[in-house]
């Protein structure tokens, strides 16, 4: 009988040691799950800046799409100049800014001139009035025969731009701000400072000299150069900052 109790006093765990396992046992799960977690927010971040960027790239792809288009079909193709009010006649690149665009061209081949409009404006669900983050909006419009031209009807294209450059050479405030490492509050006016300094539209004639807005003969314009900054909306998990990316692309064109 002593023989067995001896034995049974020498099997299994203390408490103490029990509640060691234990906490060891919590701490390697929960590290565990800390670096899946980080893992997982990575992926999405990463995944929401491979979107943006591919937004991005399409919209500045269509930008020089209608660009190719612009001042077709042209007075060439006619015996005699035709009317410049005329559907079937495009004008080209009709009013051009640092952050706006304006063209006419039958951009989706139907033999029949369409005005294309683009424009960078305050995006207000996100900022206030004349700040950014700035959306990109895309306007098309059938042109109508010899008659004053219908207002653009605006969809946006892209949101959260970074750069708007413009009148007087002097790009936007970018509102908001964030903890660095959660730690240090930067203002993104001065995070993203690098990204908010170029304007949307540059604008070149044959010799590649910069045309410079406002441009008293639009039909000097051979090429045109568009850029696009913007970031995501998902922050990177350990800066905490937004990612941030850049787009551009020329495009040659006939204008008239």
């Amino acid at each position: 009988m002593n023989r067995n109790l001896k034995h049974s006093q020498q099997a299994g765990f203390s408490l103490i040691e029990m509640m060691v396992v234990l906490l060891v046992l919590s701490i390697v799960i929960g590290v565990t799950m800390k670096a899946i977690n980080d893992v997982a927010q990575r992926s999405r971040t990463e995944e929401a800046k491979v979107d943006l960027n591919q937004e991005t790239r399409e919209f500045v792809d269509q930008i020089v799409r209608d660009l190719h288009q612009s001042g077709y079909p042209t007075s060439g193709m006619y015996n005699s100049n035709p009317n410049v009010l005329s559907k079937y006649y495009a004008q080209g690149i009709t009013a051009a800014t640092q952050t706006s665009l304006t063209m006419e061209g039958d951009v989706d081949g139907d033999g029949v001139v369409d005005v294309v409009s683009y424009q960078l404006s305050t995006d207000t669900a996100v900022a206030p009035a004349g700040q950014c983050p700035c959306k990109l909006q895309r306007s098309q419009v059938t042109k109508v025969d010899m008659a004053a031209q219908p207002a653009p009807v605006y969809n946006v294209e892209v949101d959260q731009v970074l750069n708007s450059m413009g009148a007087g050479n002097v790009p936007w405030t970018i509102s908001g701000t964030f903890a660095l490492n959660n730690t240090t509050t930067v203002a993104n006016d001065t995070y993203y400072a690098n990204y908010k300094t170029d304007p949307i539209f540059r604008y070149y004639d044959s010799t590649a000299t910069e045309l410079t807005p406002p441009i008293a003969d639009l039909t000097a314009i051979r090429s045109v150069k568009i850029s696009v900054s913007s970031f995501s909306q998902l922050a990177d998990p350990v800066t905490k900052a937004y990612q941030a990316i850049s787009v551009s692309a020329s495009a040659r064109i006939a204008n008239r």
